[in-house]
């Protein structure tokens, strides 16, 4: 450790300038994150400064899906990119050497921001109606399908007497109102739009009825960068943290950040409900999805979920 002494003006003068700028210059991190309202947390530590509160400079873009972020931490065109947690577990079940952060969002019994809507005149008016239909889901083997399978298991319901279809949430409007599909697993404000729109009911809030707190979103990177960035994790974790005490202290506060950020019409953003955020992740919440995803005959290789989260 080195020593160095100064004068009484050069402390003041370097006090002085340690409280006014951070005392580590952090890398910049470019962060990608898709459109749902559970990733409002990362928008909200951008748009009210705690980022830089917190010494970083993030840069956040919206991008299509998973699919497109997981390439881009792999190829460290993006630092961290918010992903949803069975998305993490695959990753990591092919080979992709990817680790959480922190939670974004969560599923918890009475949520009302998701669920399953079903396009008016289909025939559906309970779970049992659901076999034999056509069902839209943004990602096949993504979060919203799991959870979707383990809920109709819990209502009796065969996921495998239905077929389901893979379609990007801004779609889901349009194709349901064709007719293309009998329902849609979507989150706000997507289902809100659709509500609103008159062109499908909603069947049930499934994702809130699953009877515990499950991590839903979560920010992700490449185990080689959180390796090589301890400093920059613990400034983003603490960022994260201020973000979601933020959003459960203004839900329509949130709801503004959130929907400028999408370019929602004010009034639509309003109408869309605040996702459950919260900012730890724990080892016991990402084996919930490795006993899930098991469970369903989705994994291939035994992984350890003390392994997917960073140090």
């Amino acid at each position: 450790m080195k020593h160095i002494k100064y004068s009484a003006a050069a402390a003041i003068l370097a006090f002085s300038c340690a409280c006014a700028a951070p005392a580590l210059a952090l890398e910049k991190i470019s962060l990608g994150f898709t459109a749902v309202n559970g990733n409002a947390p990362d928008i909200i530590a951008k748009d009210q400064g705690f980022f830089a509160k917190h010494g970083l400079d993030v840069d956040i873009t919206l991008v299509r899906g998973g699919n497109v972020l997981v390439p881009s931490l792999v190829a460290n065109s993006m630092q961290i990119g918010t992903v949803g947690a069975s998305s993490l577990v695959q990753a990591a079940d092919g080979g992709i050497d990817l680790i959480a952060l922190t939670s974004l969002s969560v599923f918890s019994p009475g949520m009302k921001d998701s669920g399953i809507v079903v396009r008016k005149n289909a025939g559906i008016k309970t779970v049992a109606d659901l076999k034999g239909k056509r069902v839209g889901t943004s990602t096949i083997g993504g979060v919203s399908e799991i959870v979707f399978d383990k809920w109709l298991k819990l209502n009796h319901v065969d996921p495998n007497s239905l077929t389901m279809v893979e379609i990007a949430y801004p779609e889901m409007p349009d194709v349901i109102k064709a007719g293309n599909v009998d329902g849609v697993l979507l989150p706000d404000p997507f289902m809100s739009m659709i509500l609103a729109a008159g062109t499908g009911t909603l069947l049930s809030n499934f994702y809130g009825e699953i009877g515990q707190v499950v991590p839903a979103m979560v920010n992700a990177t490449t185990r080689s960068w959180a390796d090589a960035h301890p400093q920059e994790i613990a400034a983003f974790r603490a960022a994260v943290a201020d973000a979601v005490a933020f959003a459960d202290a203004n839900p329509d506060k949130t709801k503004q950040i959130f929907g400028a950020a999408l370019g929602l019409k004010p009034e639509v953003a309003a109408k869309t409900e605040a996702a459950p955020v919260v900012a730890k992740l724990t080892v016991g919440d990402l084996k919930w999805w490795l006993d899930t995803m098991n469970e369903q005959g989705r994994l291939r290789s035994k992984l350890d979920a003390s392994r997917l989260i960073a140090p």
